[in-house]
C-alpha cells in the first residue's frame, strides 16, 4: 500500500474530509489530493505532522514498516547514539602541519581505494535489500488482499444476518419485467411471504416515492404477489406494507433497489474536457481559443451501454437520439453549450446540437465490419473564448444533455470540479456525478 493510500485510509477512519485534514496541518485541500493520489510526498515536517494526528509511526506511513506502530515523539537512546555516531564520522578534521602532507597525501589514496571497494560493496548490499523489499512488499499486498478479503466477507454476512433478523418476510423476491422507453414506464413482479401469517391479512406492494400502489389479498399458502407498473426513474425502491385487519397495524421491508435504470436508456455518452488544475485569477477562469491541445479541446466519447445482470429480455432497451448538446454548467445552471469540431462524414460545419441522424452517423464510425467496436473514436468539441466567474463553493461540470424521440431529457456529467482557493485553480471534486436525472438542470 503506497503512501497516499496509507494516509487517505486514517484521514476516513478518522472522519475527516480532504478539507479538513487539510486545515488541521496548515495546507489546502489540492496539498491532501495530490498526496493521497501519490502524485506529491508530503514534506518532512508533514509527515510528523500526519503521524501524530494519526497516532502512527513516519516510517508506516512511508512503507517501510509493517506495522502501524504508534508515533514516538522523542529520539530513543539508540536513535540519538547512532545519530551522534554518523555526525562524528562527518565532522570536519583539524587542518594537517606542513610535514605531514606528503603521509596524509600517501594515505588518501589508499583510503579512496578502499573506499571504492567499500561502496562497491554497499552498491551491491543496496541492490539484494532492494530486492528484498520488493518481495516483502508483494508479500505484504498479498496478506492485505487476503485479510480485506476476509473482512469484506465477514461485513457481508453481519450485514445479511442483521437483515435477516429485522425482516418481516420469510422469502421475498422481485424481477424487473419490462422497461417501456416510450411510455417511460417500467413493469415489476414482486412477491412476499410475511414471517408472521394472521388471517385477513393484505399485502400492498409499491416504488418508494411512487403514486401506484397495489394491494393483494392471499394467494398461495402466505404468499403475495402482484405487478407493479411505475414511471421510470433512475433511483427505484420496491417495498411491501403488510396490512392487518384492523387496518391501523401494518409492517414494512424494503424488497430491492434499482440505481441506474432511467440512465440505461440512453446511450452512455461522456463528455471529457479539462476542467482540472484550470488557473482561476480575479475570480473567474478563462476557456481560450482552441489551438490543438488537450486542454483546449473536450471529446464527446461513448461506449456499449452496462446493463444490470439478468436475462436479456429484461435489458432496459436503449432509445433512439433526437439530438445531444454538451455544456458547461455552474451549480447545475448552464453557463454555455460546446460547438462540435468538424468531422468528415458526420459534422460537416461546426454546430452546437448533434442531430440524431449525425448521432448515428457518428456511432457508425465505431463500428468495425458489423463485428465489434472501435474504443478510439469520438467528437471533439471546444467553447467560445470567454472568462467564467468561479467563487468558493460553486461546482463546475461539463456534462452531456441528450434528448430522445419521445421527448425525455438525460444529462450525464464527465465530473464535478471546484475552487481550490489555496492554489487558486480549479480541482477535482469527490461524489458520484453519474446520476442522469435530469431534475434540477437549468438547460437554458
Amino acid at each position: 500500500m503506497t503512501t497516499g493510500r496509507r494516509v487517505a485510509q486514517k484521514r476516513k477512519e478518522l472522519g475527516l474530509s480532504q478539507e479538513a485534514l487539510g486545515e488541521k496541518l496548515g495546507v489546502s485541500r489540492q496539498s491532501i489530493y495530490k498526496w493521497e493520489s501519490d502524485s506529491a510526498l508530503p514534506e518532512v515536517e508533514k509527515l510528523v505532522a500526519l503521524s501524530r494526528l494519526f497516532g502512527v509511526s513516519v516510517g508506516w506511513l512511508l512503507g517501510v514498516e509493517e506495522e502501524a506502530a504508534p508515533f514516538g515523539g522523542e529520539l530513543t537512546a539508540e536513535q540519538l547514539a547512532l545519530v551522534e555516531e554518523i555526525a562524528a564520522r562527518y565532522a570536519p578534521k583539524p587542518r594537517l602541519s606542513g610535514h605531514r602532507r606528503t603521509v596524509v597525501k600517501l594515505s588518501a589514496v589508499t583510503a579512496a581505494v578502499c573506499l571504492c571497494l567499500v561502496l562497491w560493496g554497499f552498491y551491491r548490499r543496496l541492490e539484494d535489500l532492494t530486492r528484498n523489499y520488493s518481495y516483502l512488499q508483494a508479500a505484504i499486498t498479498q496478506v492485505e488482499t487476503g485479510v480485506n478479503g476476509q473482512i469484506g466477507g465477514v461485513s457481508s454476512r453481519v450485514e445479511e444476518l442483521l437483515r435477516e433478523q429485522n425482516a418481516v418476510t420469510a422469502d421475498y423476491g422481485v424481477s424487473l419485467r419490462n422497461v417501456n422507453v416510450a411510455g417511460n414506464r417500467v413493469k415489476f413482479t414482486a412477491y412476499a411471504v410475511p414471517r408472521t401469517f394472521v388471517e385477513g391479512m393484505r399485502a400492498a406492494f409499491y416504488a418508494e416515492g411512487g403514486d401506484h400502489r397495489v394491494i393483494v389479498t392471499q394467494g398461495d399458502g402466505h404468499q403475495f404477489e402482484a405487478d407493479l407498473y411505475c414511471e421510470l426513474e433512475e433511483a427505484m425502491t420496491i417495498c411491501v406494507d403488510f396490512l392487518y385487519s384492523d387496518e391501523t397495524t401494518r409492517q414494512t421491508q424494503v424488497l430491492k433497489r434499482y440505481t441506474g435504470l432511467y440512465g440505461q436508456t440512453f446511450p452512455a455518452v461522456r463528455a471529457d474536457y479539462a476542467l482540472g488544475f484550470k488557473p482561476v485569477e480575479n475570480g473567474t477562469f478563462a476557456l481560450v481559443e482552441p489551438r490543438g491541445t488537450r486542454e483546449e479541446y473536450g471529446r464527446l466519447d461513448w461506449s456499449p451501454m452496462g446493463i444490470q445482470p439478468g436475462p436479456p429480455e429484461n435489458t432496459p432497451p436503449v432509445a433512439e437520439l433526437k439530438s445531444l448538446r454538451v455544456g458547461l454548467f455552474r451549480n447545475m445552471k448552464l453557463v454555455d453549450w460546446a460547438v462540435f469540431n468538424v468531422t468528415p462524414g458526420v459534422v460537416e460545419e461546426e454546430t452546437a446540437v448533434l442531430t440524431g441522424e449525425q448521432w448515428k452517423a457518428l456511432d457508425k464510425l465505431r463500428q468495425n465490419d458489423g463485428g465489434g467496436t472501435k474504443g478510439c473514436q469520438w467528437l471533439n468539441f471546444h467553447f467560445a473564448p470567454q472568462e467564467v466567474l468561479a467563487e468558493a463553493g460553486d461546482v463546475f461540470q461539463v456534462a452531456a444533455v441528450m434528448e430522445d424521440v419521445y421527448g425525455r431529457t438525460a444529462v450525464r456529467s464527465g465530473g464535478a470540479f471546484g475552487l481550490d482557493e489555496g492554489w487558486k485553480e480549479l480541482t477535482n471534486l469527490d461524489g458520484d456525478t453519474s446520476n442522469t436525472d435530469p431534475e434540477g438542470w437549468v438547460l437554458e
